[in-house]
């Protein structure tokens, strides 16, 4: 399973005001559901990454685990039209979902008076 979310942040070692105790990048992001998380990007994409890029992350459970835990690891940068036409779908689809289940819970609450 992967989810996009959009780069709030990269940090990355070499940037000024970044003591790190390693190599890896991280980028803070803000996801389509509205949650916002810090993962690490992926060796390959690293150098590439910017603030503003949608990206896809691996969401795909760890192997050998008692519980499942998301790899939580940014595997690819979408840009252009592909990256813009994603990002709206999942807003849409959250909006959609966050409006149901508001008018669920207005259904359920009784008057009291």
């Amino acid at each position: 399973m992967y989810h996009p979310g959009k780069v709030i942040a990269v940090l990355s070692p070499s940037d000024k005001g970044i003591v790190s105790a390693d190599a890896s990048v991280q980028a803070t992001l803000h996801m389509w559901d509205e949650n916002v998380l810090t993962m690490l990007v992926a060796p390959k994409i690293a150098g590439k990454i910017r603030e503003g890029d949608i990206v896809l992350c691996d969401y795909r459970p760890e192997a050998k685990m008692s519980v499942p835990v998301p790899r939580n690891v940014v595997v690819k940068i979408l840009r252009g039209k592909q990256s813009e036409r994603m990002w709206q779908e999942y807003r849409e689809v959250h909006e959609k979902r966050n409006k149901r289940e508001s008018k669920e819970k207005q259904a359920q609450q009784s008057y009291i008076g």
